[in-house]
C-alpha cells in the first residue's frame, strides 16, 4: 500500500521522524513513532490509496497543540488538532507545527482491503470535515490505545487482532463521516437520546459481553436506564432498538472474526456473542442471505 507523502513549505523546518515499532500486513501498516520539529513550519500531508489515523501517545512534549486545516476548506483556516484525527485517503491535509516532540501511533489502512470491507464503497471525497481533526470517541481511543500496545508488544495471532480492530474502527468511521444517518425533521429533545457518554458505554460494553439477555440489562444498569428507556433512545439515536442495535453488532464482529480460517464456526459463533453455532447461522443467513461458512467460502474465493 501506498505510504503518505510528507512535504515541509520550508525545508528548514523538516522534522526527524523515528520509528520505534511496527506490524505491517497487506491492507495496513501500523507505527508507534517519534516526531520531533526544532522549529515552527507548516507541512503538506498527502494520503494518497491509505487512510490515516493517529493517536497521540503520553510522550508527548508540547506547548500547545498542532493545528490543521483540509486543503478544500481553505490552507489557512487551522484548528487545533485533538488526540486522535483521522485523514481520509487521497485527501491533502495541511499540518502547521511549533517546535516540539511527539509519540503517536500512526495508523495506514486501506477498508476495502480488510476483509468483509471489500464489498463495500469507501468514498469519504463528499464528506471531509473538519470534526476528523479532534474525533471525540472513547471507543475509538481505547481501540486505538489496544492497538498501540499490540504493535508495541505483539502477541498471539497480532496480525488477526489488529485487522479485527481495524474493522470495527473503519465501520465507526464510516458511520459517523459516510453513512450518516438522516435527521428527523423534528429533532427530538436531547433528553430523548442517548448522551455521547451512554453511546460509547453501550457500544463498548457490547463488544466485550457475550450472552444477550444479561449484556441487554449489564448495558441498560451501566447507562442508569431502565432497559426499555434504554432500547427506546438507542432507536432514537440509531434508528435500531437496542435489540436490534446489538445483534448488528455481533454479526459485524462475526464478519471478522470469518476471516480467520483457523477459527471453527462454534468459535466465531461464541466469540462473537452468540449462544450456540445454530442461532448464529441462523440470525447470519437472515441478515446477509448466505450462511456463515458459505460467506467465508465467497471470502476466501
Amino acid at each position: 500500500m501506498n505510504a503518505i507523502h510528507y512535504s515541509e513549505y520550508n525545508c528548514e523546518a523538516s522534522g526527524n521522524f523515528l520509528t520505534e515499532a511496527s506490524l505491517a500486513k497487506q491492507g495496513f501498516d501500523l507505527r508507534v513513532e517519534q516526531a520531533q520539529w526544532s522549529c515552527s513550519g507548516t507541512a503538506l500531508i498527502e494520503t494518497g490509496n491509505s487512510c490515516l489515523i493517529r493517536l497521540m501517545l503520553p510522550a508527548s512534549v508540547q506547548s500547545k497543540p498542532n493545528c490543521g486545516s483540509f486543503a478544500r476548506h481553505g490552507a489557512h483556516q487551522f484548528q487545533p488538532l485533538g488526540k486522535l484525527l483521522f485523514i481520509p485517503h487521497r485527501t491533502e491535509f495541511h499540518l502547521r507545527h511549533d517546535a516540539s516532540k511527539q509519540k503517536a501511533l500512526v495508523c495506514l489502512f486501506d477498508p476495502s482491503s480488510l476483509g468483509a470491507l471489500g464489498s463495500y464503497r469507501w468514498n469519504w471525497k463528499e464528506n471531509v470535515s473538519e470534526a476528523m481533526l479532534d474525533l471525540q470517541s472513547g471507543y475509538l481511543h481505547a481501540s486505538l490505545q489496544r492497538l498501540a500496545e499490540e504493535v508495541s508488544n505483539p502477541g498471539f495471532a497480532s496480525e488477526l487482532q489488529t485487522e479485527c480492530l481495524l474493522t470495527s474502527i473503519a465501520l465507526d468511521l464510516r458511520r459517523e463521516f459516510i453513512d450518516v444517518p438522516v435527521v428527523a425533521a423534528v429533532p427530538l429533545p436531547d433528553t430523548e437520546k442517548l448522551s455521547p457518554r451512554q453511546f460509547n458505554i453501550l457500544r463498548e460494553l457490547l463488544d466485550t459481553t457475550s450472552d444477550e439477555g444479561h449484556s441487554l440489562r449489564h448495558l441498560a444498569q451501566a447507562c442508569e436506564l431502565p432497559l426499555r428507556t434504554l432500547s427506546s433512545r438507542c432507536k432514537n439515536t440509531t434508528g435500531m432498538t437496542l435489540r436490534q442495535y446489538a445483534a448488528q453488532h455481533r454479526l459485524r464482529k462475526a464478519m471478522a472474526l470469518l476471516a480467520d480460517t483457523r477459527l471453527l464456526i462454534k468459535q466465531v459463533a461464541y466469540q462473537a456473542g452468540f449462544n450456540n453455532a445454530a442461532a448464529f447461522s441462523a440470525a447470519f443467513r437472515k441478515e446477509l442471505g448466505v450462511t456463515p461458512e458459505e460467506f467465508r467460502h465467497q471470502r476466501r474465493r
